[in-house]
């Protein structure tokens, strides 16, 4: 029994190379007769990109798998059951890494026991604690059962997150003191960069895994996390001890730590989960999707177009956005005669770098209708990009490409500066910017900068709701009524000159 990384999946035929610490590598194949393992000692491929290519050539594998823990899920109807279930797992994975001469440390193993929601009636208090706890053991020994962490989160056999929460103070602490030797009371680093720092640094140690944790807070969870970043407020501005922590926030123009808790977890089962509890913000199944690009042929992952000196028409391409209307067009030269210009409006989600790739697609499926050769001139040069990058998992993106793919011999690119007087160009961007007032012609799924936009408009709903209903930083509120996250960069002010003082 092995543990399979939540991305890999292999059906019948296949074989996965899984690597287990740093010595052993073992190949898995998977056919109608059921798994095949074979090992090697003293070999690891992740230690060697190139050969590691050769040898999945080899073996004709199709995966790859890298891993150096096991986890176990058991369940059971009472605790007897899961008891003999867990017990008689553990035997089997015992005798499979007997065979395989790997050694396991029963010191380092933990188990984390709780039930489930339709089985809470049996317990006394209706929790998720057992009224005694079961007994694992893994080669006669006993495996204790207590809080886990596991890949950086702690459970508890509550499952209320207490322990991890509580177990961001270190961490706190210690990204706090790399404050100190910046912020000195006659000198200091530039506030806006202070600020960057802490958004782009510790507010992302500090809310990781908030996808899992971050959707059930109670109040004192909360008033944790509000106590964990008031010691960087207090760093940033310098305030007195008796700044309340609303005011620091809008004084610094940084959202409660809690409200970008709920939106990273909100926009994970929005985008990930595709959950429709979140429907009032955005449907799900308006949105764009990743794809599995291991599962792509490299010859379609990498679209290189042909710079052509014979074609038969230049194409102009051009997207634009102005406001919320959103829109691209695409123009036709035939010996420097303009046709017919094709112009599209396109949904308010939509992003300008969509409505690019819209209008290069439009043009290469129109070649490939009328098998002509074409050059397409685009100033989007994120556009091209993207298709030349063999890193895109957009399944929009990837639609594109595939559509290039088939017109490879009948497409190019050439990247033109925008707004340098080219013709052709200005006259594509002049319709792109008529289409995007157009009414709607063309549907493409939302991308993932939307999700993020609508989670960000998410925190500043609530965080203006939230500053208006609190008690506390009166004067402030007289002065700054509503919540903005550029406050600090607007409103930059001398901290040797001067405190702020808030009630």
């Amino acid at each position: 029994m092995y543990e399979k990384t939540p991305h890999v999946r292999a059906s019948r035929g296949e074989h996965i190379i899984a690597v287990l610490g740093s010595e052993v590598c073992v190949l898995i194949h998977w056919n109608d007769f059921g798994v095949s393992l074979t090992a090697w000692r003293n070999f690891c491929i992740q230690h060697s990109e190139k050969f590691g290519a050769i040898f999945r050539f080899a073996f004709k594998i199709c995966k790859k798998a890298f891993a150096d823990d096991l986890a176990l899920v058991t369940f059971g109807r009472t605790r007897k059951i899961l008891e003999t279930n867990t017990n008689n797992a553990l035997d089997l994975i015992s005798q499979e890494l007997n065979i395989l001469k790997l050694d396991i440390s029963i010191d380092k193993c933990q188990a984390l026991v709780f039930r489930s929601i339709s089985s809470r009636s049996l317990s006394k208090h209706n929790t998720t604690v057992f009224n005694s706890n079961p007994s694992f053991k893994l080669n006669g020994r006993s495996v204790k059962i207590t809080k886990t962490l596991y890949l950086g989160l702690i459970f508890d056999n509550k499952l209320s997150w207490n322990p991890h929460i509580f177990g961001l103070y270190t961490k706190a602490y210690n990204l706090c003191s790399n404050f100190n030797g910046l912020i000195a009371s006659n000198w200091s680093v530039s506030p806006s960069l202070l600020k960057f720092w802490y958004l782009t640094v510790v507010e992302k140690v500090l809310l990781y895994g908030a996808a899992v944790w971050g959707g059930a807070l109670t109040k004192s969870q909360i008033a944790k996390l509000h106590s964990i970043q008031r010691m960087f407020l207090m760093k940033l501005s310098r305030a007195y001890k008796t700044t309340p922590n609303n005011s620091l926030n809008i004084l610094l123009g940084i959202p409660p730590l809690h409200l970008v808790t709920k939106s990273l977890f909100i926009r994970f089962n929005i985008w990930k989960l595709r959950s429709d509890k979140f429907r009032e913000l955005i449907d799900p199944i308006s949105l764009d999707f990743y794809r599995d690009i291991n599962s792509i042929s490299s010859n379609r992952k990498i679209i290189i177009c042909e710079n052509f000196t014979d074609y038969d028409y230049e194409v102009y391409t051009d997207g634009s956005r102005i406001g919320d209307n959103v829109g691209f067009s695409v123009c036709f030269f035939e010996r420097n005669s303009l046709l017919p210009v094709f112009c599209y409006k396109m949904n308010s989600f939509n992003s300008v770098s969509q409505a690019e790739l819209a209008a290069i697609n439009f043009a290469a499926g129109w070649a490939l209708e009328r098998n002509v050769k074409i050059k397409v001139f685009s100033d989007s040069k994120s556009s091209i990009e993207a298709i030349r990058s063999p890193k895109v998992k957009s399944n929009c993106v990837l639609s594109v490409k595939d559509n290039l793919y088939n017109a490879k011999d009948l497409v190019s690119f050439i990247w033109v500066k925008a707004h340098a007087g080219n013709p052709g160009n200005e006259l594509a961007d002049h319709f792109a910017k008529i289409a995007s007032s157009c009414r709607a012609d063309m549907s493409i799924p939302a991308p993932y900068s939307y999700v993020k936009r609508v989670c960000k408009e998410f925190v500043m709903n609530e965080w203006n709701s939230y500053w208006k209903n609190s008690t506390t930083g009166k004067r402030t509120k007289e002065i700054l009524p509503s919540a903005n996250l550029d406050l600090l960069n607007i409103f930059l002010i001398s901290l040797k000159q001067c405190k702020i003082i808030c009630v």
